[in-house]
């Protein structure tokens, strides 16, 4: 059928009014809940610290419900929220101030990427200790300096961890350096046979322990570990009136038992643990 011109004008009209319409109305639909309004607090995905999880579940680990907690208990929740994800995104992004904090802290960014930090960021008191530990396949040899490795050696580390020093002078003079993905999979490559030797950072690789069912660790020198560092929380200074309740919470926690009963088997305090 034949329409004339000023009907067919009509008729165009009124169809872009109606998709208008309804553009606006999915708008509202879609609109973002407060949720995703909230200023973000980066948690690097770390086994057993801060993991994410799949089939619609939320992220758990015990950094993960320390921080949680926190956030419930000074009523920050309705403002902030802790967002677990990779490492290098959770950094990027802390740098370019696109977040409001980052976790497990200052002392996971390396030197160059500390040099573009903000010279007034805050920087809490530690919720916890990490510290690397040479694990060896052999009791009876045990790493207690750059010395004890030698050409022998075959060495494994997580990609992208913090390495000292040390660490490097000893990926130097081993026959050869393999980079994992995470904890469990450095472990898995020291039960193999494949390497002799693993930079294990605890509490990190305990989670990869329990996952495997093993009880009993593998023997480091418990007295040295080649890098410590302390796990805190870090924030931008415009957050300040959020972070000084943060850090009071842990204060308080480290005071009155309860970082020790919530990190668990993850909790470190001094450099003779585990």
């Amino acid at each position: 059928m034949r329409r004339c011109p000023a009907c067919q004008l009509l008729l165009h009209r009124c169809q872009v009014g109606l998709w208008l319409t309804l553009i606006f109305f999915a708008a509202c639909i879609a609109k973002p809940s407060l949720a995703d309004e909230r200023n973000v607090i980066a948690a690097a995905e770390l086994s057993g610290l801060f993991q994410t999880n799949t089939k619609g579940l939320p992220p758990s680990g015990v950094y993960y419900l320390l921080l949680s907690k926190i956030l419930s208990e000074t009523e920050l929740a309705q403002s902030y929220q802790v967002v677990v994800m990779p490492m290098k995104r959770a950094k990027a992004n802390f740098l370019r101030g696109s977040f409001a904090c980052y976790s497990p802290g200052l002392e996971t960014f390396s030197q160059t990427e500390r040099d573009v930090l903000p010279g007034d960021l805050l920087s809490s008191q530690a919720f916890n200790m990490a510290l690397v530990r040479v694990v060896s396949t052999e009791p009876h040899r045990l790493v207690s300096g750059v010395e004890d490795v030698t050409s022998k050696d075959v060495v494994s580390l997580v990609r992208g961890i913090p390495v000292s020093a040390a660490m490097q002078q000893m990926m130097g003079k081993a026959r050869r350096t393999f980079t994992v993905q995470t904890e469990l999979e450095n472990l898995k490559l020291l039960m193999s046979g494949r390497v002799n030797l693993i930079f294990a950072f605890y509490p990190d690789i305990v989670f990869a322990y329990k996952e495997l069912g093993i009880e009993a660790h593998f023997p480091y020198q418990a007295n040295y570990s080649p890098l410590v560092i302390r796990d805190n929380i870090v924030c931008h200074s415009k957050h300040k009136q959020a972070f000084d309740l943060i850090e009071a919470k842990i204060i308080e926690y480290r005071q009155n038992g309860t970082l020790k009963t919530l990190l668990k088997d993850f909790y470190l305090d001094t450099l003779t643990q585990p």
